[in-house]
């Protein structure tokens, strides 16, 4: 007899994960071992599942009873098949508003040419797809549970607080406060415009010496 056994952590509540996994007839949809799967019959608390499939790659047909054992547990074993034997169980623990949800099965194959090392990895890559496939269902259709009041407070980030623009001519007239008030804060008015002095002319006097011309081309001593 080979035992296996894996878990998983699934963001969903327990009820609704219960509510996926119990529907043992979408097995065949969720696991790589089982290719069809036909429900024979159901009861509010047991079902019975036809099951075929491959077996380490040789054609094997399982008729399976399982018993729910809402929301925590289910149970399942074949009753008639191709196996020898072949029994396992569903486990569902809530954990937080999350689930861990644990299969754990049992085989003993009867195969001629099926060692139980074949045996132990065609039971583990039935439980890991099946675990992988029920946690990637559960978390993308069923709804999660509302946060908690005060979680994730401390991730939120204060508003950064709104900045005015700027207007470029605003700017320019405050630069120039400074320096036209410097002046009247020692006391005194700033200088008026100075005019250019106007320039004026010099005459130029004639000294006593100088002769005047006569009029006949002679020169006369002055008065």
């Amino acid at each position: 007899m080979v035992k296996v056994e894996g878990r998983r952590i699934v963001r969903a509540p327990v009820q609704k994960v219960f509510q996926l996994i119990s529907r043992l007839d979408a097995a065949s949809r969720v696991t790589g071992l089982w290719l069809t799967a036909d429900l024979v019959d159901r009861k509010p608390t047991t079902l019975t599942v036809q099951y075929r499939g491959y077996f380490a790659g040789i054609p094997v047909e399982s008729l399976q009873h399982a018993t729910l054992h809402p929301p925590h547990r289910i149970d399942f074993r074949q009753t008639r098949g191709g196996l020898k034997a072949f029994r396992g169980q569903y486990l569902l623990k809530p954990i937080e508003g999350d689930t861990e949800v644990s299969l754990v099965l049992e085989a003993e194959p009867g195969i001629p040419f099926v060692s139980d090392q074949a045996a132990r990895l065609v039971l583990h890559a039935f439980i890991e797809h099946s675990l992988e496939k029920f946690k990637l269902v559960a978390e993308r259709e069923l709804p999660r549970l509302p946060r908690r009041v005060g979680e994730g407070a401390a991730s939120k980030v204060a508003p950064l607080p709104a900045v005015e623009p700027v207007v470029p001519n605003a700017v320019e007239e405050t630069a120039a406060a400074p320096a036209a008030a410097a002046p009247a804060a020692n006391g005194q008015s700033p200088p008026a415009a100075q005019k250019k002095p106007r320039r004026r002319r010099r005459r130029r006097r004639r000294s006593s010496g100088d002769q005047r011309k006569g009029p006949g081309g002679g020169t006369t001593p002055a008065n």
